[in-house]
């Protein structure tokens, strides 16, 4: 790889040597980005989707399911974290175990749980970046307004209001999720 002109290549040993500080740590045009870890209401949703997620590609046997720790190096030599990942069996072919690196290429699914923080031009270059790279397919979960954006492509985004379903469709088959229960209060009783 021959970097352009002012961007640096980081690499993954680079990467993984850095230390535990608090941060989720990326490489966006060759300048490392730290993004604060995320509140207890965005943890909440994430263990929520990734474990009905996981449970389902599991059961199914359709794939792996990743959480933000997972890195992704991007075509353009970025490396992404998503709150969720999702990659299919058909991508993990012949591999025996998972692999000791970050996965070369994106996500078939990538999830995003926004924080206050995340501008709308931080996720068109995040999408930019997974569908240019391998994505088929994008939920962006907007808390504040309890709506998901599904995106088949940086521009072809739909919104899902509570009333619908997180669908899978034939990333995923047979995965359904209502989007009301990411916004759901707590029922201790």
């Amino acid at each position: 790889m021959i970097a352009e002109k002012g961007k640096r290549l980081w690499t993954e040993a680079e990467l993984q040597a850095l230390p535990d500080d608090g941060y989720i740590h990326e490489v966006v045009e060759g300048e490392l980005v730290m993004s604060p870890k995320n509140n207890f209401q965005h943890g909440d949703m994430c263990v929520r989707l990734l474990t009905a997620l996981s449970h389902h590609a599991r059961a199914k046997r359709l794939g792996v399911v990743l959480d933000s720790s997972t890195g992704f190096w991007m075509g353009n030599d970025n490396c992404r974290a998503p709150d969720i990942s999702f990659v299919s069996k058909a991508r993990l072919a012949g591999l025996k175990r998972p692999p000791p690196t970050f996965f070369h290429g994106a996500p078939d699914l990538a999830v995003e749980i926004l924080a206050p923080s995340n501008t709308p031009q931080e996720i068109a270059d995040r999408l930019k970046d997974y569908f240019s790279s391998g994505t088929k397919l994008a939920w962006i979960i907007h808390p504040d307004g309890q709506f998901v954006e599904v995106c088949h492509s940086p521009t072809q985004r739909r919104i899902a209001g509570r009333a619908a379903d997180l669908d899978g469709e034939n990333l995923v088959p047979g995965f359904r999720y209502p989007i009301a229960d990411l916004f759901a209060e707590w029922d201790w009783a």
